[in-house]
């Protein structure tokens, strides 16, 4: 069975949280960054220009919760993503500003990511222990332990 690509993945994801937004309305607030795919030389200079950045996520969630700035993803397929050094530098210093940043394996992966985060901040208005923030935070340290690989 084939892999989905990350496209398909991210297109999955949106629609799933657009079916979700009546619970979480918090996810008018997510948004892409498109960063991806091929240009001509000429469209990426002028992009480079306006302030593109290699490796900056593919998904952000633009909502302060449990401390952080925001959330950001990472989305690479299920299987057979790669990622570049760009990436894991902007994993890494996302962490240390302040922000939920983190590797997702396809759409179910960030929804959980993207859910935790938002349960969390519900749980942190009503003071309980914060399972979902522990949730965020193994994403975080899972995705750091990447960014740190060779």
């Amino acid at each position: 069975m084939p892999v989905a690509t990350e496209s398909e993945e991210q297109q999955a994801l949106f629609r799933y949280c657009a079916v979700e937004t009546g619970r979480y309305p918090e996810l008018e607030m997510l948004v892409h960054t498109p960063n991806e795919g091929k240009r001509t030389r000429v469209t990426g200079g002028r992009l480079k220009k306006e302030g593109l950045r290699k490796g900056y996520p593919d998904i952000t969630l633009y909502l302060p919760s449990c401390g952080y700035h925001g959330l950001m993803i990472e989305l690479k397929r299920r299987r057979g993503s790669k990622k570049t050094p760009e990436q894991k530098e902007w994993i890494r210093k996302l962490n240390e500003y302040g922000y939920a940043a983190a590797f997702c394996y396809g759409w179910e992966d960030a929804w959980k990511f993207i859910k935790a985060y938002l349960d969390a901040r519900k749980s942190e208005r009503i003071s309980v222990r914060n399972k979902n923030l522990e949730i965020v935070i193994e994403y975080k340290l899972r995705s750091l332990r990447e960014a740190a690989k060779q």
